[in-house]
């Protein structure tokens, strides 16, 4: 009968355990900034420092990459005449075997076109830094990073719509509060 109980017991933990853990895929987005339209961008992918992906968007601005468990990634985007922007999401936590189920994040990442007397050089710094937890499959963004990068953020783009409306490289008045990345957890 203990041996029974046992069993049962072991069963229940392994059923109940092995329905969590996920692995996470970006479904991305590149658009410019200027006209909000899709764009073709290269997409380079950087797992624990060593670039382990390059791949280019498609005609409608969309790629799909795959992150492994456990690793530290930075995602850059770019393209030719436009400043780069990236992101980085880290991996690592708990994961049950066997488990395929996939967490799909949506990012989209707007690019402006380089306009000469602007200096962008703070979108080179990750401009969201997110956790990925494998065991439950959220992704957690870090609200004290990007309160902290913001401000130099909206100071840069504020010179940067200036410049880009007098030269009529942009039309209208864009807002600056989802610091141009917005993510959203599908």
């Amino acid at each position: 009968m203990r041996t029974i109980l046992l069993l049962l017991v072991l069963v229940i933990h392994a059923v109940g355990t092995a329905a969590w853990g996920f692995s996470l895929k970006l479904d991305g987005l590149v658009t410019d900034y200027a006209t909000g339209k899709a764009m073709q961008a290269r997409v380079r992918v950087y797992k624990n420092g060593a670039l382990a992906q390059v791949c280019t968007t498609k005609a409608n601005g969309k790629y799909a990459v795959s992150l492994d468990n456990g690793a530290d990634y930075v995602v850059r985007v770019d393209a030719p005449g436009y400043q780069g922007k990236c992101i980085t999401i880290g991996t690592q936590g708990a994961e049950w075997a066997g488990d395929r189920r996939v967490r799909s994040l949506e990012v989209e990442i707007r690019l402006p076109g380089r306009i000469y007397g602007t200096d962008l050089s703070s979108l080179d710094l990750p401009l969201g830094i997110a956790r990925f937890e494998p065991a439950t499959g959220h992704v957690r963004w870090s609200q004290t990073y990007e309160r902290n990068i913001q401000a130099e953020v909206r100071q840069a783009m504020a010179l940067y719509d200036r410049l880009a409306r007098a030269s009529g490289q942009l039309a209208s008045t864009r807002l600056h509060g989802s610091i141009l990345v917005e993510a959203l957890v599908l």
